[in-house]
This record gives structure tokens, sequence and C-alpha cells, in this order.
């Protein structure tokens, strides 16, 4: 089970794993005494996503001490995912990430009036980072996209540009004011959005299907990219295009300057 694996990965590395669920922390205690190790436990906390986690306050202190009260297990903090917070004017953003970690810090400050210290409390993301960070208590920001960022994230979070990029090629020039690149689903993952064409003016990419993608071009453009033309596609959701690949090429000055083994990729087994 991914369970037993999680064990014997302990045996190594430090893990840490997040729990809403009091049979999932018995599962956990089992396998970690059969196996010798220690497993840190975060309570996962639901502070508005309605996904995994349970409700801050008295839920939350009630799954904490069933953590300590598990042979094999530690207590180590607190944790939630905002992510459906995203905003466009940024106080709102403010207001709402606030909001919503305050939850957090107000259970972490009833589980010590009771005796038990949230040694992590982790929260946010990339979208508000800087406004969770600076928040007093707070131990860790989860902050998944904000090292290379993708074009969804840049839309609300206009200070940045995107780093991460695939090439293409265009394969068809099926009309004038069409072009086809060898880049679909297999190769930007299963999208949320469609990738934006990066330094090509009156290029769009309209629709991709499994290794295609079809742009559809305007003025100059149509001039521009040939059959064999090397295109930059900004992924819209960088997770879901990562995953598709073994390695990240970095670029610096134009030319290659590292290769980066992305280690975790495809790991679902």
């Amino acid at each position: 089970s991914k369970i037993n694996r999680l064990c014997h990965l302990a045996r190594h590395s430090k893990v840490t794993v997040a729990v809403d669920n009091p049979k999932n922390i018995a599962d956990l205690s089992a396998a970690a005494q059969a196996t010798g190790v220690i497993i840190n436990a975060l309570v996962d906390l639901n502070t508005g996503l309605d996904r995994c986690g349970v409700e801050p306050g008295q839920p939350a202190i009630d799954l904490a001490k069933e953590i300590t009260r598990a042979p094999g297990l530690h207590f180590a903090g607190l944790m939630t995912y905002e992510g459906t917070i995203l905003r466009e004017d940024y106080q709102d953003l403010v207001s709402e990430s606030r909001k919503a970690v305050q939850l957090v810090l107000d259970t972490r400050e009833a589980l010590e009036k009771e005796g038990l210290e949230a040694e992590a409390v982790s929260v946010g993301g990339t979208h508000n980072y800087e406004i969770v960070g600076a928040m007093e208590g707070i131990t860790e920001v989860q902050v998944g996209s904000y090292p290379l960022m993708d074009y969804s994230y840049c839309q609300y979070r206009t200070n940045f540009r995107p780093a991460a990029k695939v090439l293409a090629t265009v394969v068809s020039r099926p009309t004038e004011g069409s072009a086809v690149v060898d880049a679909g689903h297999k190769t930007i993952g299963p999208d949320k959005g469609l990738p934006v064409l990066d330094g090509v003016p009156g290029a769009r990419l309209t629709r991709v299907s499994a290794e295609h993608g079809v742009i559809e071009l305007e003025g100059e453009a149509q001039t521009h990219l040939d059959v064999g033309t090397k295109v930059w596609l900004v992924p819209w959701n960088l997770e879901l295009c990562v995953n598709q690949y073994n390695y990240f090429h970095a670029i610096r000055g134009g030319k290659l300057d590292a290769v980066w083994e992305i280690a975790a990729r495809g790991r679902s087994d």
C-alpha cells in the first residue's frame, strides 16, 4: 500500500503527511509501528476550498489529540490550502487570504491552551505567498508554481513573468491564416486553459488534440511561421505540464546552462 511505502521512505528521510480522518491516523499508526518509524502528521484544515480537511477549531483539536495518542505518529502542526482565493483586486486578495489563514492561527492558539504545540503552520500558495508569509506564526508557505510561474498565475500576479516554456515546431501550414505545431495534450498536459505563444504577435493557439496544436494567424504572423519554425508555448497550468517531462533545460543568455531532473515526474504509481 502507499502507506507502507511511505513508512519505508521514512527510514531514510523525514516524512510529513496531512491527515483529516481518524481512520487514516489508525492506518498510519499501525504501519509506522510495524516498520519501526515515526511519521510526522499535520492536521489538514478546511478553510474554504471544501476539498480535504476538518473544520477549524474543536474538530481540528480533537484530531490533533488522536495523533498524540497514536503510536508511531508525531503531531507536527497544522496546514491548510486556501487555493480558491484568486482575486484580481489585490486588497481583496489580502483580506480573504488573511481571513482564511487566521482560522488556522486561532486553532493553533486554542491547541496551545490545551497543552499541544503546533510546531509547523503550513498555509498559502503561489497566489498569496507574501501576504500569508508575513503573518506572525506562519512557518511554511506552499508556493508550488512560484519558482517558474505560469500564464494563469501571471494574470493575477502581473509583476511576474513565466520562466517555464515548451519548445514546439510548426509542422503544417494548412491555410494562410493557420498553422499546426507538434504540441498537444501529450506535450503540455491536460491543461485547464490553452497555452499562449510567446513573442509571436498575431498568433493565437485556438485548440489542441493529443499531439497537435492549431494556431490562428493574423497580420505579420501569417508570413513568419513557416514549416520548421520553432515557437515557445507558455503553459496555462505549470504543474500539469511539468509532469510530462523528465528534465528541465535551463537557459541563460540564450544558451543551455544546466539540465535539471524532474525527479517526481509521473510518480502517481
